[in-house]
């Protein structure tokens, strides 16, 4: 198994909460799990504790890290302005490529039939998609790296935002906005309109999370 790929597979457990904040992360566990030595888990381990996924000490071996509310403002701060950007970069590349703008209108039209039917885990999915489309379209590797890491630690907390009441309903309203700027080519209201989508999505889940 290929480092990147077990570094997926572990990432893929802690951001579906299968492995929750505060549990201990036992070599012998995952290199059961896994079928590999315990050389690519230590490595694969070290390499999810420089992403902020996990920590490490003499003590306690690795363990998964907690996102508190502060980090969850500061990740959002970070994202309402650097996926803004990414989407009016991304713009003039996606209006030009076909294929890409019909798969953001699909996807739009299944996170709407995900939200009729209350399917959260599918929606939260089909949402880390749309916004992977558009900022792995900036054409800028530097930000396209940052936003990849985050968007994996907000995926830790979406599921419980997406439970707050209306919010799943906004979210779609919101990402067709997004959508509809983005067919017009209207870079400056695709950028207003991502920063306006995370700006109210920190805002809901800060109120569930202060009740």
């Amino acid at each position: 198994m290929a480092l990147q790929d077990l570094c997926d597979a572990i990432r893929m457990e802690i951001v579906s909460r299968n492995f929750p904040p505060g549990m201990k992360l036992s070599e012998q566990m995952l290199c059961g799990r896994w079928k590999v030595s315990r050389t690519p888990i230590r490595e694969a381990l070290r390499h999810l504790e420089s992403e902020g996924f996990i920590s490490s000490s003499k003590h306690k071996g690795f363990v998964v890290t907690s996102i508190s509310m502060h980090d969850v403002e500061q990740i959002y701060t970070i994202m309402i302005n650097l996926d803004s950007l990414a989407g009016r970069l991304a713009t003039p590349v996606i209006t030009h490529d076909p294929r890409k703008l019909e798969r953001l209108r699909t996807l739009c039209r299944d996170m709407q039939g995900l939200c009729e039917r209350r399917d959260v885990e599918g929606y939260m999915r089909m949402n880390l998609e749309f916004h992977s489309i558009i900022f792995r379209s900036c054409e800028n590797g530097w930000i396209i790296r940052i936003l990849e890491n985050l968007h994996a630690h907000t995926n830790r907390f979406i599921l419980k935002a997406l439970y707050i009441p209306r919010r799943i309903e906004k979210s779609v309203q919101e990402h067709c906005e997004i959508l509809r700027c983005m067919e017009k080519g209207d870079e400056k209201g695709v950028e207003k309109a991502i920063a306006v989508h995370f700006s109210r999505s920190l805002m809901d889940l800060k109120m569930e999370l202060n009740r």
